[in-house]
């Protein structure tokens, strides 16, 4: 294995620490936070680093080619996830548009859960945007894998590197918020909740153009699969 290959792997083992920070660590001087910032951001710089490395040592490898988008979804879904969760076990205390719609609170907004102690805490991201950003990587991710047995290539787009350059941007912003301000302000969630729906919209987008791209490849990929007969599916 090579060191591009292990800087790689690194965001593996990142990104549960990054997860038990956010979750676990006390919201006191914004604990929580900054240790799920820290992480993520050592997380992102391994991200810039492996490429650099891998161009640099010659080490460029089909492993690396597969390993770094599998790592970069699976971290920054993971923090995403974790992000649907009460940060340090309380939140947010104040949730944030009780005068819109329900059904506006409910789909769009940050869920709010109820403790036992009788009080409120409001997570930092909206549920749907978080879903919609995961299926749009298991459909991106299943379609590389189903083309790859055929011996077909899907053709990457700069949208979807945008789109990850976003994530990581939402991730930052969602750590720096309270930790620089040291302060759970209830004006963080809708700022929170802009930047994390920009991403979806930018994975909804991206996964809308990958598919128009490379509607001739899917095209040949389906013409192949129905020549097959059932037995060998």
């Amino acid at each position: 294995m090579t060191l591009a290959d292990k800087v790689t792997l690194a965001r593996l083992g990142l990104a549960p620490i990054a997860v038990i920070g956010y979750l676990a660590a006390p919201t006191s001087g914004m604990l929580c936070f900054w240790i799920c910032g820290v992480v993520c951001g050592l997380a992102e710089l391994t991200d810039y680093l492996d490429g650099r490395i891998a161009r640099m040592r010659h080490e460029i490898s089909d492993f690396g080619k597969l390993a770094d988008p599998f790592c970069d979804v699976l971290y920054r879904m993971l923090i995403f996830f974790a992000f649907l969760l009460p940060a340090g076990g309380t939140g947010y205390t104040e949730p944030w548009g009780r005068d819109l719609p329900a059904w506006v609170q409910l789909v769009l907004l940050q869920p709010t859960y109820a403790l036992p102690n009788g009080t409120t805490a409001t997570a930092c991201a909206p549920w749907l945007a978080v879903v919609l950003m995961a299926m749009r990587e298991f459909v991106a991710g299943a379609l590389r894998a189903m083309t790859a047995t055929q011996g077909l290539v899907l053709a990457a787009r700069t949208s979807g590197k945008v789109k990850a350059w976003f994530q990581g941007l939402a991730i930052t912003l969602v750590c720096a918020l309270p930790g620089l301000t040291f302060h759970q302000a209830t004006w963080h969630l809708p700022v929170m909740a802009a930047a994390i729906w920009l991403c979806t919209l930018l994975s909804v987008g991206s996964m809308v153009e990958y598919l128009w791209v490379n509607r001739h490849v899917l095209r040949g990929l389906a013409v192949r699969t129905g020549d097959e007969p059932s037995a060998q599916r």
